[in-house]
């Protein structure tokens, strides 16, 4: 099923978000095993951008998480054409050295997605499209960035690629992934939403505190910073709550599922 309006129903995002990524095709043949869920907390975020942009950064740094899955802290980032990308992180469970780690994710449920990168597979949440993840070790409180690019154009094609940099050095930690898209779907807007989602049932036994840096976006060489983001929970029907606060880092926002018991 593909993404509806931001007031309407989500597709399920279990495919993509119960799999574990641990080289080339990890994401191939990954069972259908998370929840699907009608109400979620949902974001908003602007680059301040007049126009839209052909490079996203969206920074987050995670203060505490559980060493487990099972929340999704996404954006959606609309194209031009309305087709609209998915990028975000999920808390996973520790390295062989004890190391917390994350699982970047950006995905496309566009049926004419293609991709040759290792680190991604057709199919997006069972249907047309193409997911990319990739785990890397991280340092909590460290804040790390999703960027997204619109990298090139070739003939009746763009390709679309994301990263995860590390904000204070500025080094590239790992690459999510990429894939290609027919040249009409253009480039990111300016400003758009997205979720938090206990995509799997142990999502809501757990508590999260993550910090949303302001979003940037580049256009023509000229880099535009945004206002931070905020979050709002749903009047009903999420198994999650949030509780924020605006910090020298940017806005704190921590994740707490209705059967956390601490």
């Amino acid at each position: 099923m593909r993404p509806t309006s931001l007031l309407g129903r989500r597709p399920r995002r279990a495919l993509l978000r119960s799999a574990t990524v641990a080289g080339a095709a990890a994401l191939l043949g990954v069972a259908m095993t998370g929840q699907s869920w009608a109400s979620t907390p949902t974001s908003t975020w602007s680059t301040g951008a007049p126009t839209p942009v052909s490079r996203l950064t969206l920074p987050m740094s995670f203060e505490s998480a559980p060493a487990a899955g099972g929340i999704y802290f996404a954006y959606y980032t609309t194209l031009e054409s309305g087709t609209r990308p998915y990028a975000g992180f999920q808390p996973k469970e520790a390295d062989a050295d004890g190391n917390p780690t994350l699982q970047a994710v950006f995905s496309s449920f566009n049926a004419a997605a293609t991709t040759t990168d290792a680190n991604c597979s057709y199919g997006a949440d069972g249907g047309a499209g193409v997911s990319c993840a990739a785990r890397f070790a991280y340092t909590k409180g460290r804040t790390y960035a999703l960027v997204l690019q619109l990298a090139s154009v070739t003939g009746d094609t763009q390709l679309m690629t994301g990263d995860v940099v590390d904000e204070v050095t500025g080094a590239t930690v790992t690459h999510i992934g990429s894939f290609s898209l027919p040249s009409a779907s253009g480039r990111f807007k300016a400003a758009d939403s997205g979720f938090i989602e206990p995509y799997l049932t142990a999502g809501c036994g757990q508590q999260v505190t993550v910090t949303y840096g302001a979003p940037v976006g580049t256009e023509d060489g000229t880099d535009y910073t945004g206002g931070l983001p905020t979050v709002t929970d749903p009047s009903s029907g999420s198994c999650l709550s949030t509780t924020s606060t605006t910090t020298a880092e940017g806005r704190q926002v921590t994740v707490t599922g209705d059967s956390y018991t601490g």
